[in-house]
């Protein structure tokens, strides 16, 4: 998909800040294809009802083949993506690429995981605005884009296809042993649900973890 209208990142920052925003219009998300989200519970960060908000555009797209569907979804998915670069102090135009070029799946997967930012850590629990562990989110935001991975964090990484961090795409797996995240794209920017007493947040591979990380896609 190319990218289309980019919402800047300050007036999405801007707009959060001041509690004034107002999600974009939406449709149905009846499942279609492999594409399956779920209307769910959303974390309790603001950008996670705009990344939901994408969710249920891409669906509305898949289903319809609608064009004002599509470029809704894009604006929005670039707005989240211009705010996550934002707070990580990264690029966010670099960003806005990275999860344009993306396939519909590994989209919709970043877009669930997304709007769960702001759930709490549970661990053994992976269920929408309650709680989650590091595995539950990344399995429960693949499902949301039909792909279905196995509970255990060595386990989704071993039945992925192997890439390089130069090939993987924005959405795909990354693992060192005990942890599982989702890649945002660039640098080594990530999405995950890191330990107990903190939330789904954006963040970074550890930097003693950068060389050894592992990098799968799940789709193939």
């Amino acid at each position: 998909m190319t990218i289309r209208h980019r919402l800047p990142a300050t007036v999405l920052s801007a707009a959060l800040a001041l509690g004034c925003v107002a999600l974009p219009d939406t449709v149905s998300a009846a499942p279609v294809a492999n594409l399956a989200p779920s209307i769910a519970a959303t974390g309790t960060d603001a950008l996670a009802g705009f990344a939901n908000s994408a969710l249920i555009q891409l669906a509305a797209y898949s289903m319809t083949g609608s064009a004002k569907a599509l470029a809704s979804f894009d604006d929005t998915r670039d707005g989240v993506a211009a705010e996550a670069a934002k707070r990580l102090g990264l690029d966010p135009v670099a960003m806005q690429a990275a999860w344009s070029e993306a396939d519909q799946e590994h989209q919709a997967a970043l877009m669930a995981a997304f709007a769960q930012l702001g759930t709490p850590y549970r661990g053994y629990t992976a269920i929408p605005g309650v709680g989650f562990d590091c595995s539950g989110l990344t399995s429960w935001a693949w499902s949301q884009a039909g792909v279905s991975l196995a509970r255990q964090s060595r386990s989704q990484i071993n039945n992925t296809r192997v890439v390089t961090r130069d090939t993987a795409q924005a959405g795909d797996l990354v693992y060192y042993p005990g942890h599982v995240m989702m890649y945002l794209g660039i640098d080594n920017a990530i999405i995950h649900s890191p330990n107990s007493g903190r939330s789904v947040e954006v963040s970074f591979v550890a930097k003693r973890r950068t060389n050894s990380a592992r990098f799968g896609d799940p789709t193939t």
